[in-house]
């Protein structure tokens, strides 16, 4: 039996459920479905949805005959009902029609018709309509409905715990009211979790009709596993419609109220389009541009565009040493690039980097969107304020993402033994921790099985000697991204490098797409890393401009973290006073959220303060939302940040 067969009633390949719900089964239901039961299910949907909905707009998901959609609607929601029986959608739009209120009636098999024709909601609800097909047919349910919700809209999933229906289950019951008997026949696989039988509806003195059903029964921890792997943050579980009772064995009907997350799209990319301090983001492609700036011009912060004229002539070199030959190579015998860079890098970082530690990619991009699909089933563990693209795709993966401070991750790791713990180096303050506190995060991690993700894609500026990328040999359970974006202001070439150890590279390269590095854009950034280190005029402009920079944003009144002092930007509490500094002086700069605060004890949770993670770390901040503003390093882009202050002082 395929998955597709456990679900199918009829011939020729129709689902069960497109037969089922008639005039015969609506029959019996209606002993069932009473005017009293729908009026309290529907003012627990209505209370849910005033107090947690972002607005008003709301999907009913298998409406049936309309008793909740028209519920709703009388009480003042804008609401879409939709459901596989022509019979009864017909029924349901009589009713609205006799209440006076408007609903819209979709006629759509939610489980095979997608994606749905339908906009944006505020708030879905789903009572008695789950579990009708697959668990592959019912996780794609929930991942429409995700996609049909606006960011932080609601869903009310209501099932039929089989804890409890277990309890009672007989293979054969009859119903019997004035005009009307149903038999029951029913047949419970321990299995795969489905309940396939019959009702035989005998109607006064007309022939019986049966109708079959196949319906997947869930345990509510079932139901939570498909709503975290659909992409929902689950807030609460109701019991029998009743906000806040606990679920219980007992209990009969859970009524689950998860949301689908804010900012849940947003990636590295994506948040060039969304308002920033200062301005609205202009496109990403103006992140490289030299425009003059001069006095009175918006002095664009947000990323330092100069810094290629301190290694300018470092990138011309590589690019120069690429030929044609080079450039149209397709090194299918070394899909990962490994056998290419692994005596680079190992030469860039001084130790000896076999190539099966070694995976070229697209960019970091790609290489962390690989490490995404690594830690299914999850959870991620990732620091607020970090880089988001890694939790957002594992999240869109269906696998659930939990952001922590630096001073909870030891517990977090305890509580949520993650498969993935994502850590940014240096942090979005500055702070660019060293060995110590790496190799005590890295062995907490692995006491879990956890394995760590280190983006060091900032960490170029510090050159090569500073970097983790030696850790590997001692973390097994530890993966280092680097890329030629930042610093190297190569990010157009998409190459980026993942080392670690051999066991862990080849489950990335399960994930990681072959032939992933191009072969131009390898051959000039391994021509770059040959070169070694770089950025020794970019860190001495950096060294020069940054304290005059940090004393003018401090003499104006904003609370200046500098970080490390090779790094190009600097950060300050986006509160409202900084708010309007920022406005005043005419400066355009990101607005992220803070990381939290390095404190005194150990991330293994001795409780002592002997812990390396709270020793001498600088930067430390209380983990709002900040402002990231980058070091103008062109004297052009300097003399209008100098000519702001002197304007808007």
């Amino acid at each position: 039996m395929t998955d597709d067969d456990d679900v199918r009633g009829g011939g020729a390949g129709r689902p069960w459920y497109q037969d089922f719900f008639g005039e015969e089964f609506w029959a019996v239901a209606a002993h069932e479905y009473t005017a009293e039961r729908t009026a309290s299910e529907a003012d627990y949907l209505a209370a849910v949805l005033d107090t947690s909905a972002p607005g008003r707009r709301v999907l009913d998901l298998g409406c049936g005959t309309g008793r909740h959609a028209v519920a709703l609607a009388g009480r003042g929601f804008r609401v879409t009902g939709a459901d596989a029986g022509a019979w009864a959608l017909r029924q349901a739009a009589a009713t609205a029609a006799a209440a006076g209120v408007e609903v819209e009636w979709l006629h759509l098999d939610l489980l095979r018709e997608l994606p749905w024709p339908v906009g944006e909601f505020d708030a879905i609800v789903c009572v008695q309509s789950f579990g009708w097909g697959s668990d592959a047919q019912q996780l794609r349910l929930l991942r429409e409905a995700r996609r049909a919700l606006v960011p932080g809209g609601l869903l009310v999933l209501d099932h039929s715990n089989v804890l409890t229906i277990a309890g009672h289950y007989v293979p054969e019951a009859t119903f019997e009211t004035e005009g009307l008997r149903a038999v029951f026949r029913r047949n419970y696989q321990v299995a795969t979790g489905r309940s396939a039988g019959s009702i035989e509806v005998r109607r006064g003195g007309a022939e019986p009709v049966v109708i079959h059903d196949d319906v997947r029964l869930y345990q509510p921890a079932e139901v939570r596993d498909l709503l975290t792997r659909a992409g929902f943050q689950v807030e609460r579980a109701d019991a029998d419609f009743t906000a806040g009772r606990e679920a219980a064995l007992t209990t009969r009907y859970v009524q689950f109220v998860a949301r689908n997350p804010e900012g849940g799209d947003t990636t590295a990319i994506t948040a060039w389009e969304r308002p920033v301090a200062g301005g609205l983001v202009g496109s990403a492609g103006s992140a490289g541009s030299e425009d003059a700036v001069g006095p009175g011009d918006v002095v664009d912060l947000r990323w330092s565009p100069d810094e290629i004229d301190f290694v300018r002539s470092s990138v011309d070199r590589a690019f120069q040493g690429v030929t044609a030959d080079t450039a149209r190579a397709y090194h299918v015998t070394d899909p990962y690039a490994a056998a290419q860079a692994a005596p680079v890098l190992s030469a860039h970082f001084g130790l000896d980097l076999p190539p099966d530690t070694v995976t070229a990619g697209t960019g970091a991009t790609g290489l962390l969107h690989a490490c995404a699909a690594l830690a299914q089933p999850g959870p991620v563990l990732h620091l607020r304020g970090g880089h988001p693209d890694l939790p957002r795709w594992a999240a869109r993966l269906g696998t659930e993402a939990i952001a922590t401070r630096i001073e909870d991750l030891a517990a977090d790791l305890d509580r949520h033994a993650p498969s993935v713990l994502v850590l940014d180096r240096p942090t979005i303050t500055g702070d660019l921790y060293g060995r110590a506190a790496l190799d005590e995060i890295a062995r907490a991690a692995r006491a879990h099985g956890t394995t760590v993700v280190l983006d060091e894609a900032y960490t170029v500026y510090a050159g090569p000697d500073a970097s983790c990328v030696p850790a590997v040999a001692e973390h097994d359970n530890l993966i280092v991204v680097r890329s030629m974006s930042k610093g190297y202001c190569c990010g157009g070439l998409r190459v980026g490098f993942a080392v670690a150890a051999p066991a862990l590279t080849r489950r990335l390269r399960e994930a990681a797409p072959p032939l992933g590095a191009n072969g131009y854009g390898l051959a000039v950034s391994l021509g770059l890393l040959a070169q070694g280190d770089v950025f020794a005029a970019l860190r001495a402009r950096i060294a020069e401009v940054k304290p005059e920079m940090s004393a003018l944003l401090r003499g104006a009144g904003l609370a200046v973290t500098e970080g490390a002092a090779c790094l190009p930007w600097v950060t300050a509490p986006a509160d409202d006073t900084g708010g309007a500094l920022v406005e005043k002086l005419g400066l355009r700069v990101k607005e992220v959220e803070g990381q939290g605060r390095w404190g005194t004890g150990s991330v293994t949770g001795s409780g002592t303060d002997t812990g390396v993670v709270g020793r001498g770390l600088p930067g430390a901040e209380s983990g709002g939302r900040l402002f990231k503003i980058a070091v103008p390093l062109s004297d052009a882009r300097l003399t209008a940040f100098r000519a702001a202050f002197a304007q808007g002082g």
